[in-house]
């Protein structure tokens, strides 16, 4: 028997052994609570959480939407999905909130942080959706659905305008 008849080769034991160390690392991982964190955090980088939905029609000639407020890293964000004719759900357009910590404002007497309403009193809905800067001064951003380039844009509330 020659040393090229043995049951396994170097390149074969090696391999194993790569394996192992592996197999060994991952449930190293998988059972230290601080090294899967720091491991997950590295792996997941779209980290999204959903803080607020909302939905309606905009005008009374549509479009149905549907509007989440959402949280990923230091981030806010409003994303606006139109209601497909299946029951789909499309991503309309995606709104940054320059802010980084969510707000809360009275409308209609109910504490809400992210709202479909008529501010300026024209029979379309503003989406509304407060937020605090980084030194805790209050933002109420609105979003006015722009019909003939089907976007959003940010708006200022009417001097007038009561929640």
């Amino acid at each position: 028997m020659t040393a090229s008849d043995s049951t396994f080769k170097k390149k074969e034991i090696a391999l194993m052994a790569a394996l192992a160390l592996v197999a060994m690392a991952l449930v190293t991982v998988a059972v230290v609570p601080g090294l899967r964190t720091k491991i997950k955090e590295a792996v997941m980088m779209g980290d999204r959480e959903v803080i607020a939905k909302v939905n309606g029609s905009i005008t009374a000639q549509g479009p149905h939407i549907t509007v989440l407020k959402i949280r990923s890293k230091n981030a806010l964000s409003l994303e606006v999905y139109t209601q497909e004719e299946g029951g789909n759900l499309t991503l309309m357009t995606k709104l940054p909130l320059f802010e980084t910590r969510d707000g809360y404002f009275l409308l209609q007497g109910n504490a809400t942080n992210l709202a479909l309403t008529d501010v300026n009193k024209d029979g379309n809905l503003e989406i509304v959706a407060p937020t605090y800067d980084d030194q805790m001064v209050p933002r109420l951003n609105i979003f006015r659905y722009n019909p003939d380039s089907k976007s959003f844009d940010r708006v200022s509330a009417p001097p007038d305008y009561q929640p």
